[in-house]
């Protein structure tokens, strides 16, 4: 440089800038220009706005304070009760010194000796969660309350929502109805989802994005079911164990579908309803997955990338890692729904499901011990029929089916292969035995809590695989191995598919059961109606009205609603009324037989139903 300018002063000439400085001048001249330009443009459009309707934007600019004002305020309040709860456990923490605090059972089932009553077990609870979105609810809803009053001996059914139209004064003593506001459900999930993650920064953000996933598709809620245990934790305050769980579902008494083994020693029990046997899929159910609320269950989730912290290690369970997470999860939804919108196309994002990510996240959890139980009737491969009794006057709440019409419901059996025959099914029919809906329940629970099932021998090693579950990523899914001659077999009580899963520190084992069925009957836990709800929305006539809390009363489901059936008590001194014991009349059977013609017929819903009223006044 020096030499270049003692050249230009010798020729009497301006020294040359350097080319690089010139070009980078001419770059920020331009840069300056336009974001000059885009400013003035701008400006002038928004005061051509304001002129043109002042009024629209005044109330425009309000609309967003007040929008942005509550979010603060929804926000503000659940960051208040996080910090008052983390408070609490670190002064209980402590107050106790060094010593860790005593198990959830033993803190609960020694903390009052005057708890231990006829009416609630003085050890365990099992909160139920359910959060629901929407202005309306389900029209069944009254025939699912009624039923949750058979299980509160043990269970409490939590119902999150959002201003819904309930009737809190209606419901049994063990539905708790928790209105979490206007848009409250998107504001509590962002907050909570926020601190869980460890992106408090990121709380208005989540909060933001799932108030419009909420509002725009109130089923998005399921991706979020395996957070529910950590996500309402504040609410679960003296339980043992939760569960999520459905509103399409009736349940019979929950309290003798589950032992006290199972409580205490495993960390999560799910229901199946016989597909585990019959197509080999080994994932949590979510109508019941029953997770004891303990360290080794929380925050499982955060395995799942979908659920994970942004650009977190969440993989998926073995499905290579990913750099997304809950926050880019959430605004790809949001953009590709905001570009539709735009378009004027309907669009659906799709949803990932507690089947997926989360049931091989447990599946591959080496120090879990989890139970996949046969306990459950689902109208995949239920009878034609299913009967449901409802608590009250003494009596016992009951789901059950008559045995040996498994798999003639609406979707014909499990999609693949009907349902293995049973010893009942096979047998002629005068050797069947009689199929009484009223048979006497299983006896009041007790709190040695023996449940209806025995194990039959020792526990045998599961060889597993991938090919099932045809709607669940390959990379999810956990299958068992059910080739082998051992699943067709019949159980010494004639029963098929009377085998339950166990993933126990690492391994797979499968084990024989009997279960305590009245005779001629098969019993669940729960009724899951999955295809029958689709007429059930449609056809409100057709759906009984529910007597108040207290009344005991039995209805009979089918495919086109459900319908009340007469109780009387059975006549006669070997039985006696007042047991539970109640007649069938026989002249039933006729009228079933009508029944099954004019299935077969294709008579009209209107005939059918008038068959179906004379039966239920018999």
């Amino acid at each position: 440089d020096r030499l270049a300018a003692m050249k230009s002063g010798l020729l009497g000439v301006e020294p040359a800038r350097p080319r690089r400085a010139l070009l980078s001048d001419t770059w920020l001249r331009v840069l300056v220009v336009g974001l000059g330009c885009a400013w003035l443009c701008t400006s002038l459009w928004l005061a051509w706005s304001l002129r043109r309707d002042p009024a629209g934007a005044a109330s425009l600019r309000r609309s967003h304070e007040m929008t942005e004002l509550s979010n603060e305020v929804l926000i503000l309040r659940r960051q208040l009760a996080s910090m008052v709860s983390d408070a609490d456990e670190a002064a209980a923490s402590g107050a106790g010194g060094t010593e860790p605090p005593p198990p959830p059972t033993d803190a609960l089932g020694h903390a009052d000796p005057a708890a231990d009553t006829a009416s609630r077990h003085p050890e365990f609870r099992l909160a139920m969660i359910v959060p629901w979105l929407g202005a309306e609810l389900p029209r069944w809803f009254d025939l699912f309350v009624a039923s949750c009053a058979g299980s509160a001996y043990l269970v409490d059914w939590l119902i999150f929502h959002e201003d819904a139209p309930i009737d809190v004064a209606a419901a049994p003593a063990n539905v708790r109805y928790i209105s979490l506001g206007p848009h409250g459900m998107g504001a509590h999930f962002g907050v909570q989802l926020a601190r869980l993650t460890g992106e408090p920064n990121q709380t208005h953000t989540l909060v933001r994005l799932l108030q419009h996933a909420f509002a725009t598709w109130p089923y998005a809620i399921v991706e979020y079911k395996p957070t529910y245990g950590d996500v309402f934790r504040d609410y679960l305050d003296g339980y043992t164990h939760w569960s999520y769980t459905d509103l399409d579902l009736v349940a019979g008494d929950l309290t003798a579908f589950v032992s006290r083994a199972e409580l205490v020693e495993l960390d999560i029990l799910t229901f199946t309803f016989g597909d585990a046997v019959t197509h080999g899929r080994l994932y949590l159910r979510g109508q019941f997955a029953m997770h004891r609320l303990s360290a080794a269950t929380s925050r499982l989730w955060l395995a799942c990338e979908f659920l994970s912290a942004s650009g977190g290690s969440g993989a998926g369970a073995g499905g290579g890692g990913g750099s997304g997470g809950l926050l880019h999860e959430l605004r790809i939804k949001h953009a590709r729904a905001t570009r539709a919108q735009q378009r004027g196309e309907a669009f659906r994002p799709h949803f990932n499901s507690a089947e997926g990510c989360y049931s091989r996240v447990v599946a591959t959890s080496p120090t879990l011990r989890v139970k996949y139980a046969n306990r459950m009737i689902a109208d995949f491969t239920s009878a034609p029929q299913v009967y449901v009794l409802l608590s009250g006057g003494g009596r016992r709440a009951a789901v059950r089916m008559c045995a040996g019409s498994e798999g003639d419901g609406t979707a014909g059996g499990l999609v693949g292969s009907p349902m293995r025959p049973t010893a009942s099914s096979s047998a002629p029919a005068s050797q069947r035995a009689a199929c009484d809906p009223f048979a006497p329940p299983p006896p009041p629970p007790r709190a040695s809590l023996l449940g209806n099932q025995r194990p039959v021998g020792a526990l045998i090693p599961l060889v597993t695989h991938t090919n099932c579950s045809e709607w669940v990523e390959p990379r999810y899914r956990v299958c068992a191995d059910v080739s082998g001659a051992w699943a067709s077999e019949l159980g010494a009580d004639g029963a098929a598919n009377g085998w339950n899963f166990f993933y126990l520190a690492g391994r797979w084992y499968r084990q024989r059961f009997t279960a305590s069925h009245p005779a001629g009957l098969i019993e669940g836990a729960l009724f899951h109606f999955q295809v029958w709800k689709r007429a059930y929305k449609r056809q409100g006539p057709q759906l009984a009205p529910i007597p108040p809390p207290g009344e005991s009363a039995a209805f009979v489901l089918t495919k086109e609603g459900y319908r009340p059936l007469a109780l009387r008590p059975a006549g006669g001194s070997s039985t006696g009324a007042g047991t539970g014991a109640y007649e069938y009349d026989e002249a039933l059977a006729s009228i079933d037989a009508r029944l099954k013609a004019i299935e077969r017929d294709g008579v009209s819903p209107d005939d059918r139903f008038a068959y179906a009223g004379a039966r239920g006044a018999h």
